[in-house]
């Protein structure tokens, strides 16, 4: 009996060594406060990117594709004179594709006419948004007949700026939230634990505006300058914040 009492109290000791830290472990570790902070700004946007197109058409695939190197080359001018530099053009497309005219592709050729298009298309990008509509009225009076893109957002530094401003927004609402759920329990924060942060940033853009709407006209004929409102930026975060109690 002496020895099966004993064996007994031997279990009892390694399972008070074994369990009981881990309870008490497992009890600190359900001593957090979870919470979520949100920040937001609202800037107006720095950058300006636009994609502008040369589409001509011709029975002869190679008359075509010179009419568009030669009123691409009249765009891109117009692009450098209007203040973009060349580090700020690029293409991001080029297409030749062959049709036949009928009665779902008219075209000024007669029916059945194999019609050759060829599509050419530039992005530029600029740091004075307000030119933006100068810059629509330089490519289309040279020859672009598309406008394929418009996108105003933020440079690299803004970005930067506007994503410390919204993280540091929203860490605080999380803490401040953690504070008055702690002063409502009555128990006081003593660390942060495990961070989660997601970030977004949304940019306006617009898409396929095309020649018709660019050169408008007054009721005098005149050519009306393109006005563009470039608007506003909003970058957000959120942050879920671990404190420990």
């Amino acid at each position: 009996m002496k020895k099966s009492a004993v064996a007994v109290l031997v279990l009892f000791a390694v399972f008070a060594l074994l369990v009981l830290p881990a309870a008490a472990e497992n009890s600190q570790t359900d001593r957090v406060i979870l919470t979520s902070g949100y920040g937001e700004s609202v800037t107006t946007p720095d950058k300006v990117t636009i994609s502008f197109a040369v589409e001509t058409t011709d029975p002869d695939a190679k008359i075509a594709q010179q009419q568009n190197a030669d009123l691409m080359a009249a765009v891109v001018a117009a692009l450098k004179s209007a203040g973009i530099a060349e580090n700020n053009l690029k293409t991001t497309g080029y297409n030749i594709y062959s049709y036949t005219i009928g009665e779902y592709n008219p075209g000024k050729w007669p029916n059945r006419t194999e019609v050759y298009q060829v599509r050419n298309t530039v992005q530029m990008t600029s740091y004075d948004v307000s030119k933006a509509g100068e810059y629509i009225d330089a490519a289309v009076s040279a020859g672009a007949n598309s406008v394929s893109s418009l996108q105003f957002g933020l440079s690299d530094a803004k970005q930067v700026e506007e994503r410390n401003k919204v993280l540091v927004a929203a860490v605080t609402a999380a803490r401040n939230d953690a504070n008055a759920v702690a002063s409502a329990l009555g128990v006081t924060i003593v660390s942060t634990g495990m961070i989660s942060v997601d970030q977004s940033r949304s940019s306006i853009s617009y898409n396929s505006l095309d020649r018709a709407v660019l050169k408008a006209e007054s009721a005098t004929g005149a050519v009306v300058p393109t006005t563009i409102w470039s608007g506003e930026v909003e970058t957000t975060a959120t942050v879920s914040v671990v404190y420990s109690y």
